[in-house]
């Protein structure tokens, strides 16, 4: 059992079903229907619920009076928009998961189509495996997150490049197409990154100082700037103070002033556990191929790739994962060139420590589903209910036959014999597969009730006077309370600066400290807040 061949071209024990099957069951576990969590679900499905009723698709509206969502381009609601609006979904919330759950997969397919042009033997299933065994992905696919349009840009990005040789017309769509979806970042970081990789490509190597990549580059680059550029006009034209405020917080993304080296040591921990498995293989490659690595162009363009985006992460006003997580793509890709080359004592450690990892996180996942079940053991259990003190327990036979089938898959996955560095990766994918898919399938009811607002809402409104529904005031800004009130009650909260000025009779206030609100003339009215927040929501009335 877990012996090595060293063999350059060695037969394949993963068989294409079967990981297809496997990653088909990763993609269902973000599929699971819920209410909008944090930090992004809420603006999603309430900003795509405005696009629809209110048809303005060029500047969204969450509040009244006439204050736009300006922090991400809209293009990215379009998306789920036009196809809510074709089928007529009732549900916007499940739909626009479902949606997500096939970007999901597109992105998924196009990284295996670029692992399988690497310099490496049939890679496009290991990049695969690797790719949905990352904690970094998986955070990110898992909630309804605009950076899996960032993420897909980039996959297309990357594939034009590869491609651009062979198919330059194509390869010319494909990177104008993959630059759009970087654009929709909050900032303008990543599109100056692709750009400038593009610009210095042909510096660097032979391969592409080119006419196909010429082509490429500038057809590419003409069509993005032709959507982008009629997008920023048409912006101005609607609303000019707002496209300014806009035009600011998109190209104010670095700041020189931000960078430290307590920044440097933050943003390696944080990779340390959200690169988890691929930072170890990357290592493991860079040592094997040296200098050689350079001969493969789109491994020399992952490379470029992950040093400009953690060192503009460094300088970048963005907190954390929302200014690195891109960092995922060259990552992967590095990481499959030298699966083959892992020797049997490294396989043989990273296969029982990946094992029992996973085995005693779902030995926990199905202790926590016992506990809600039957209320034993009663410690786990009261510590569940203090977190959704309103949850109750409903037996769900299809829940519960996904669990088994993703445990059986796993089962199977690790008890092979004789495996190598592949059927390794495979088998830490098939655990992380395992352990999101038990949890979503056996938790998510409880889960849900423990993150979702919906009970925070319901609360407020049995306080909010329908008479008043139209004018209820909240504290100037992006906050999540815009979103959450309009989606849940269909209330557009007015922002305003100076809430004693307000014509409202009743304000929403989001409070982080425990100190309560104290406004001359208003009395609170309701209190009320998720068991995991540190945020209290107080509703007030004049007196």
């Amino acid at each position: 059992m877990l012996t090595y061949t060293p063999n350059p071209k060695p037969k394949r024990k993963d068989r294409p079903w079967l990981l297809f099957l496997m990653a088909l069951i990763w993609i269902s576990g973000s599929c699971f229907f819920h209410d909008p969590w944090e930090p992004y679900e809420p603006y999603v499905v309430a900003i795509v619920k405005s696009i629809i009723e209110t048809n303005s698709w060029l500047v969204p509206y969450l509040s009244s009076p006439s204050v736009p969502y300006l922090e991400l381009q809209p293009f990215y609601f379009w998306i789920f928009a036009v196809i809510i609006k074709i089928f007529n979904f009732s549900n916007i919330a499940n739909a626009v998961r479902l949606l997500n759950a096939l970007i999901i997969l597109v992105f998924i397919m196009l990284m295996g189509r670029i692992g399988s042009g690497l310099s490496a033997f049939k890679n496009g299933r290991t990049v695969v495996m690797i790719l949905i065994s990352m904690v970094g992905f998986i955070n990110n696919a898992y909630q309804l997150s605009p950076h899996l349009i960032v993420l897909l840009g980039f996959a297309l990005y990357l594939y034009a490049l590869q491609r651009f040789a062979n198919m330059p017309g194509a390869a010319s769509g494909l990177m104008a197409l993959g630059l759009i979806c970087i654009s929709l970042n909050f900032t303008a970081q990543y599109l100056f990154i692709a750009l400038f990789i593009l610009l210095i490509l042909p510096c660097l190597s032979r391969h592409w100082r080119s006419c196909e990549y010429l082509i490429m580059t500038l057809a590419g680059c003409g069509l993005f700037l032709l959507v982008f550029v009629s997008y920023i006009y048409q912006l101005h034209e609607v609303d000019k103070e707002f496209f300014y405020l806009w035009q600011h917080q998109y190209l104010n993304y670095i700041s020189l002033d931000g960078f430290s080296f307590a920044k440097v040591g933050n943003y390696l921990f944080m990779l340390l556990w959200y690169l988890i498995p691929g930072w170890f293989l990357v290592i493991w490659t860079l040592y094997r191929r040296g200098k050689q690595i350079f001969r493969d162009p789109i491994a020399s363009v992952a490379i470029i790739m992950a040093i400009l985006v953690f060192t503009c992460a460094l300088f970048s006003i963005q907190n954390n994962e929302a200014a690195i997580f891109p960092i995922l793509i060259p990552i992967v890709l590095l990481a499959s060139l030298e699966i083959d080359s892992i020797k049997i004592t490294i396989v043989s450690l990273f296969n029982w420590f990946s094992i029992c990892t996973f085995g005693v996180a779902g030995l926990t996942i199905v202790l926590l589903y016992f506990a809600l079940s039957f209320g034993y053991p009663s410690q786990l259990f009261a510590q569940a209910k203090e977190l959704a003190p309103y949850y109750s327990f409903n037996f769900n036979f299809w829940q519960v036959l996904l669990a088994a089938i993703i445990t059986v898959i796993w089962l199977f996955m690790i008890t092979r014999r004789h495996i190598r560095g592949r059927e390794m990766i495979s088998n830490w994918a098939s655990g992380a597969t395992f352990v999101a898919v038990m949890f979503m399938s056996l938790c998510i009811p409880w889960f849900n009730s423990v993150l979702s607002f919906q009970r925070v809402v319901a609360e407020s409104m049995e306080h909010i006077k329908p008479d008043l529904v139209s004018c209820v005031a909240t504290p100037s800004g992006n906050s999540i309370q815009y979103a959450i009130w309009y989606y849940y009650a269909d209330i557009r909260l007015r922002p305003e600066s100076n809430l004693n000025a307000t014509p409202c009779q009743q304000i929403i206030i989001p409070e982080v400290s425990a100190k309560k609100p104290e406004l001359s003339g208003w009395h609170i009215v309701w209190r009320g807040r998720r068991s995991v927040d540190f945020k209290t929501y107080y509703l007030l009335e004049r007196d």
